[in-house]
């Protein structure tokens, strides 16, 4: 029995050998095949782009002799405007818009910023008519000065121009343009400028308030603060020192260095200059009310104050002689706007500009139309494509029979690939994902005496009322804000202005900080702050 078993079991092999189909392929005809075929491809590829070569070349020839004949359309994309035949690109304005500040954004529009593409290309044309030129040598100075002045390296740049998406070739470009604008401006605006001393004069006298300096007063004090010490402790305290002070007033700034907890005006003797308006208000009132060289002890939410009344200024206005330069660069830059005005406006004038803004947007605000073909249209074309197919079908007949082994095979894998899986097939327990819930930071109070203290060490804040990043470093001081040195740049009404006083001072973005004669650009945080200063948080 077990030898018959043997030979049932040996025999169900052979069977299922005999029922396998065996193909025969010649590779001959094969090769033949793929040899015809990438022949075919290439004589396509070929016409097509012999084709496209010769589209382009008429169109372009067309553009050169009839520019207007395709409207907003071009080889270099579709237009937004063009300047004397000069293109400005959707995608050019696009990319350039994209590159300003958010803040910016708030204050001009798209098309805005297309008007100013039109004038900076009119100056540029107007600048190359005139043979004006700019060496590598000077691009190569305005770029150095430009990373000297904003204190920063070369390799911060690169990525500041990686943020814009600047190449360092494109970069240059810009610096050329302007500078060549430059130039030009120079040429045609800045050497005809002339404020003489009667419209200066004239200036003083029509703006009086811009001139006046208001009533100051020079206190000393001694805070002796309630943060490590109860108030009848804190009272006690300032008590005593009021007695020493009082029988040896020449001895004040000693006192302020052992007693004081003022840190920020420890190395000035307590002292402070300051209008109505900025102190606390019971500080405020004593050191206006009392005489000079008075002392008193004053109350305030920092603790208690021997406060001493130094000296005091009324009311008074500057003279003239010492603001006359100071008013004549006023007026030259109301000057110089006006020219640039002018000179824009001339060269517009005698200029051919055609803008497709307009156009194009409201191209894209129209909904999109579908179209249906009817059944019979469509039965045609149904049609037509399978006689093609069939034409295409019987070309290729030498390699059908490849398709249907192919096809088999496929079949074949098929059924293996089910046979496994229902072999393999369990079911896989996925990992729960784990959420981490995000942490909130707690914000830094700022201590007063810190923010009083920036002051003392001379650090100054340069922003502009319309800029985030401005706003965002004003938040770090709170309320104390009001007793940081800062200074407002922008010019209400026109973004792209600056105060004359944060153009001398080399002010190129906001916001920026002045410590030691240093620019920081960019915010800082309190950390940073103390690092630079010395002073203690």
């Amino acid at each position: 029995m077990a030898k018959k078993k043997k030979k049932n079991s040996n025999k169900k092999p052979v069977d299922d050998v005999k029922k396998l189909k065996i193909y025969k392929v010649e590779d001959s005809s094969k090769k033949e095949q793929d040899r015809v075929r990438r022949e075919k491809g290439i004589q396509i590829f070929l016409v097509v782009l012999i084709i496209i070569l010769a589209v382009a070349a008429i169109f372009s020839a067309i553009q050169t002799f009839f520019p207007d004949l395709f409207g907003r359309f071009s080889l270099s994309g579709e237009l937004a405007a063009k300047v004397n035949g000069v293109p400005i690109t959707m995608k050019q304005l696009t990319t350039e818009y994209d590159r300003l500040p958010l803040e910016y954004k708030y204050f001009i529009t798209k098309e805005a910023f297309l008007n100013q593409l039109i004038d900076e290309t009119l100056l540029t044309q107007e600048a190359t008519r005139q043979g004006l030129k700019v060496s590598e040598e000077e691009i190569d100075e305005s770029i150095q000065a430009f990373l000297n002045q904003s204190n920063i390296s070369e390799e911060r740049l690169d990525d500041i121009l990686a943020e814009k998406q600047l190449t360092r070739s494109e970069f240059r470009t810009l610096i050329r343009n302007q500078l060549v604008i430059d130039k030009l401006l120079d040429q045609e605006i800045r050497t005809k400028l002339n404020i003489t001393s009667e419209q200066a004069l004239q200036y003083y006298n029509e703006n009086p308030t811009t001139f006046k300096i208001p009533e100051l007063v020079t206190a000393r004090h001694i805070l002796i603060n309630t943060l490590n010490r109860t108030e009848e402790e804190a009272e006690e305290r300032a008590n005593m020192v009021f007695e020493f002070v009082k029988n040896d007033t020449k001895r004040f700034c000693s006192y302020v260095w052992l007693y004081t907890d003022d840190a920020g005006s420890a190395e000035t003797c307590g002292e402070y200059t300051f209008p109505r308006g900025q102190m606390v208000e019971e500080f405020e009132n004593k050191a206006f009310e009392q005489d000079v060289g008075d002392l008193s002890v004053v109350q305030t939410s920092f603790g208690f104050h021997i406060l001493m009344t130094v000296n005091k200024t009324p009311e008074q206005f500057i003279p003239f002689r010492d603001v006359q330069e100071q008013i004549t660069l006023i007026l030259q830059n109301q000057q110089e706007k006006a020219l640039y005005s002018d000179f824009i406006v001339g060269l517009r004038e005698q200029a051919t500009i055609i803008t497709y803004y307009e156009e194009v947007v409201e191209e894209a605000e129209e909904p999109e139309v579908s179209f249906e073909l009817p059944e019979e249209v469509t039965g045609e074309v149904v049609a037509e494509e399978e006689e093609v197919a069939e034409e295409e079908a019987a070309e290729e007949g030498a390699i059908e029979e490849m398709e249907e082994i192919t096809e088999e095979q496929e079949a074949l894998e098929e059924e293996v690939e089910e046979a496994l899986e229902e072999v393999t097939e369990e079911p896989v327990e996925e990992p729960e994902e784990v959420v981490e819930e995000p942490v909130e930071e707690p914000v830094e109070e700022v201590p007063t005496d810190f923010a009083e203290c920036l002051t003392s060490k001379g650090a100054v804040l340069y922003g502009a009322f319309w800029d985030s990043s401005t706003k965002k470093q004003r938040s770090y001081f709170g309320t104390d804000i009001d007793k940081i040195n800062y200074v407002e740049c922008g010019v209400e009404g026109d973004f792209r202005a600056q105060e004359t006083v944060c153009s001398d001072a080399g002010i190129l973005a906001y916001p920026t900080w002045i410590i030691d004669n240093q620019k920081h650009m960019g915010i800082l945080s309190l950390d940073q702050l103390a690092a630079l200063t010395g002073c203690e948080k």
